[in-house]
């Protein structure tokens, strides 16, 4: 049980961090999941912050093709599906540290794929 929570943990950290960047690319720098202290929240409450931001990620993905971002956005809308997590919903609450800390992980590991995507364009 313990191993799955962790798992959810860091998938939500993955999410978190392809919401972000698809935010950035149709919102530009200022974008809502960028500003300060947002991360945090999202670690602890996944699903009260992010299940609004996966909603919009259709609307984020046509925001960044009027910006000229299409392609960098459909590379980063078709990576959604296997981010979410394996429950039926994202995780209500992380509050164990540890589960926090794989939160984190996951958001490092995304952006460094993303990263790592967007190269090959």
């Amino acid at each position: 049980m313990a191993n799955d929570r962790l798992t959810e943990a860091y998938r939500c950290g993955q999410l978190f961090a392809a919401l972000a960047a698809l935010e950035r690319l149709s919102e530009g720098p200022h974008h809502s999941l960028g500003k300060p202290g947002v991360r945090r929240q999202l670690s602890t409450e996944p699903r009260k912050h992010l299940t609004v931001h996966l909603w919009q990620a259709g609307r984020y993905l046509a925001g960044a093709a009027n910006r000229d971002q299409g392609p960098a956005a459909a590379v980063i809308f078709r990576q959604l599906p296997d981010l979410l997590p394996r429950r039926r919903e994202l995780p209500g609450e992380i509050r164990d540290p540890a589960e926090r800390a794989r939160f984190q992980e996951g958001v490092q590991a995304q952006e460094a794929a993303i990263e790592k995507a967007l190269a090959e364009l």
